[in-house]
């Protein structure tokens, strides 16, 4: 009997992927999009070296696939690549992943095109199937990659089409940085984090104040994830709870606005495990409602709702993150709007 698994995010369709293809020994995958930056996630190309069999078929839908990354592959021996050429005006969408791993099978179905995105980062849905290969529900998924794989609208690359290709595809990304215009995008952006910022500041239960070195800071942002040592201690953030990072040190204050989003996981990505000291394994996710070029300071934000404070108070208030009031919320969100909408003013007035 097969086990149906419902994979909720990208990372985790990465991670098990990941985690199936070093035991395959062959790997059958079919998706509208092939991307070099997925061999960051999946080790598809120390697969194909240690003599694991792949074929690759990729869609050219909205000029996504990089035929560089297919042109690798071909020059090695165990892998085949085709392209699809979708026809009156439908789209090659089909994401499919059919890995035999001896007398067993796994399939994934889903929306994780084979790329970074789709495999890490993106809020993407896929259903993972294992079981025997001769069962039914395995058997039919090989048949439809064999059919697209073979079909005739299924061609190998050449270089005549690779080269007209390609000069479309800059052609396109060109077009694309032009227009829409990038400053409005950017308006809008921030009219949606700002009523975001607001609307969670009153509806959730906590709000936060992270406080976090300029190094932490750092890595937070590049994974889009706050982390702690002990599990237990990232219960007290829930998803849906909006904070703000301070980062310490002198000069340094409020720096970005965020939310989380997900449940507690832990990270065994090399960046984790090979921070000095080690960073914190245990991590939730969050989205970035805004970020500031540079810090403001917190405590004068503050100050004006403590009269009467010890002179000392702020030391404390920053030694470790904690809950903030919906007082202390609103201040420091109203500040922190402001300076970034002065922030987006300074930079439109310069590229004008």
């Amino acid at each position: 009997m097969p086990t149906i698994e419902l994979l909720r995010h990208g990372r985790e369709m990465g991670a098990r992927l990941a985690a199936d293809l070093g035991e395959a020994t062959r790997a059958c995958i079919a998706v509208s999009r092939a991307e070099a930056s997925a061999l960051g996630v999946i080790a598809l190309v120390g697969f194909v070296e240690r003599g694991g069999e792949l074929m690759l078929l990729a869609g050219l839908d909205g000029y996504g696939t990089e035929t560089a990354m297919l042109r690798r592959f071909e020059r090695m021996p165990g892998a085949r690549c085709r392209i699809y050429h979708a026809w009156s005006g439908t789209a090659f969408l089909p994401r499919l992943y059919v890995l035999d791993i001896g007398p067993r099978r796994v399939v994934y179905v889903g929306s994780s095109d084979l790329a970074a995105s789709g495999l890490s980062r993106d809020l993407a849905v896929n259903v993972r199937i294992e079981g025997s290969a001769s069962e039914p529900e395995l058997e039919r998924p090989m048949r439809l990659f064999e059919e697209l794989f073979w079909s005739e609208l299924s061609w190998p690359l050449s270089y005549v089409f690779e080269a007209e290709y390609e000069a479309l595809r800059a052609a396109r990304r060109a077009a694309i940085e032009r227009a829409p215009d990038p400053s409005a995008e950017a308006r809008l952006g921030f009219a949606v984090a700002e009523k975001l910022g607001e609307q969670r500041g009153k509806a959730s239960a906590r709000r936060h104040l992270l406080v976090v070195t300029a190094k932490s800071y750092a890595l937070c942002m590049q994974t889009k994830s706050f982390g702690r040592r002990r599990q237990a201690e990232l219960d007290r953030y829930g998803k849906g709870d909006p904070f703000f990072f301070h980062v310490t040190g002198r000069g340094r204050g409020l720096r970005a606005m965020g939310m989380f989003t997900g449940e507690t996981y832990r990270d065994e990505a090399p960046s984790i495990r090979g921070m000095d000291g080690g960073a914190p394994p245990f991590r939730k996710k969050f989205v970035v409602l805004g970020e500031l070029g540079k810090e403001i300071r917190t405590r004068p934000i503050l100050e004006s709702l403590r009269p009467g404070a010890p002179k000392h108070w702020f030391n404390g208030f920053v030694q470790d993150s904690h809950t903030l009031s919906i007082e202390d919320f609103e201040a420091l969100r109203g500040a922190f709007v402001s300076a970034l909408a002065a922030e987006q003013g300074t930079s439109k007035a310069n590229a004008g």
